[in-house]
């Protein structure tokens, strides 16, 4: 059972029930994530702006989906790995390699996902203070300064819905549940 309970659409005032409706409409149904943070609406409605904005930064789905699984991994999230297991089915990425990063395993080579996941590991690691060989190291494997700026962004995303899954014990929506186990 949740500790903080979410936010029935009926039950909230008039923003909120846009932004989640928007919300709803954006990802395709209601997530229990947002209805949960729909307790403050003011930072959902922040969180949904910088999804948006997030969206809009140069990341592909791929980048954004890698980042994502890393941080829900590193932080342990019971909700977001399965979250990001679907999104990432949903959106026809490599599920080998999702399942991969869900269990916690480092990519290999120099393929993007890999240079992706490595980045933020020493972001996070890191504060974000790489020393200049790393910065231009990152950059000789292709990832230019605005991504590495939204990648940033992808993390404090994901920490925000982390942290809060785990402060809140939001419970995995109906259609999560097959993506909570069963790695192949």
């Amino acid at each position: 059972m949740a500790r903080i309970p979410p936010i029935k659409l009926n039950d909230s005032d008039q923003r909120t029930k846009e932004i989640l409706k928007t919300i709803e409409r954006q990802w395709g149904s209601s997530w229990n994530v947002t209805s949960t943070m729909a307790n403050n609406p003011a930072i959902v409605e922040g969180f949904f702006a910088l999804w948006s904005a997030i969206e809009r930064s140069g990341l592909s789905t791929t980048d954004r989906e890698v980042i994502c699984m890393e941080m829900a991994v590193s932080n342990g999230c019971h909700y977001c790995v399965p979250a990001h297991r679907y999104t990432s089915a949903e959106q026809a990425i490599d599920q080998a390699m999702i399942d991969q990063l869900a269990k916690g395993e480092s990519l290999r080579g120099s393929s993007r996902p890999a240079v992706i996941q490595r980045l933020v590991q020493r972001l996070v690691a890191t504060k974000g203070k790489l020393e200049d060989q790393e910065f231009e190291e990152f950059k000789q494997q292709g990832i230019s300064e605005s991504e590495m700026i939204a990648a940033i962004a992808e993390i404090a995303h994901c920490t925000i819905t982390n942290y809060l899954n785990r402060l809140a014990g939001t419970e995995l929506d109906p259609f999560l549940e097959k993506y909570r186990h069963g790695f192949d």
